[in-house]
């Protein structure tokens, strides 16, 4: 199959997988957005608005209402930067932790469950692609 040909198959099988994934998502009223920069919030070592904009790529007046959203459901606390008082620091809030673990759990499970109806072959060739997967996320 031609480079264009399996890059063409293998975005739209991942679209359609991360659909499905969304679908597990239940009533959280999150969009990807609001997942992807609780994600920054997670691995940012000190999350501050400059740096979560930065990490997702966007400017930092697109990042406020995104921000404010995960606010004021809970998810999100602002504490005071250590050593800048004009900066906040972010923090995902005990409530946003038990949702962000209950999302990852649901979808887990519903991988798993699709996995377990591949064949054994099938199974081991997912197992060898995802290192492969995984490089090409990071390019």
């Amino acid at each position: 199959m031609p480079s264009i040909a399996l890059a063409a198959s293998l975005r739209v099988a991942l679209v359609r997988l991360g659909r499905r994934m969304r679908r597990e998502q239940g009533d959280e009223d999150l969009s990807i957005h609001h997942m992807s920069a609780l994600g920054a919030i997670q691995q940012l070592e000190e999350p501050t608005l400059a740096r979560i904009a930065a990490c997702e790529g966007v400017k930092p007046p697109s990042m406020v209402k995104t921000l404010q959203h995960l606010e004021s459901l809970g998810y999100i606390e602002r504490d005071a930067h250590p050593t800048d008082g004009r900066m906040m620091v972010l923090r995902i809030s005990d409530k946003g932790d038990e949702m962000i673990d209950g999302l990852r759990k649901r979808r887990n499970r519903a991988l798993s469950e699709a996995l377990d109806r591949l064949s054994p072959e099938e199974r081991e060739i997912i197992e060898r692609a995802v290192p492969i997967l995984e490089r090409l996320a990071e390019r």
